[in-house]
């Protein structure tokens, strides 16, 4: 078992999450916005901080299961 070794992930090129500046990873959570890229912790933690209700996202297309965008606002 101690000679097995762990498969180093490149994060090379991963986008930093606007809230916290950590490193998203691939697979986790996130939200795509128009002022970049968050996850979806810090992005529904944000958006209920300064709108007091949870954002209504929309589920991402083309096997993105786990890239979600806000659903954008209808003018009224």
């Amino acid at each position: 078992m101690e000679d097995q070794k762990v498969t180093e992930i490149s994060m090379k090129g991963a986008p930093a999450c606007g809230r916290c500046h950590m490193l998203v990873a691939r697979y986790a959570p996130q939200v795509l916005a128009s002022s970049g890229v968050y996850h979806r912790e810090c992005f529904e933690a944000w958006y209920f901080g300064r709108y007091g209700k949870r954002p209504s996202l929309l589920a991402g297309t083309n096997g993105d299961r786990h890239r979600y965008r806000l659903r954008e606002q209808q003018a009224a």
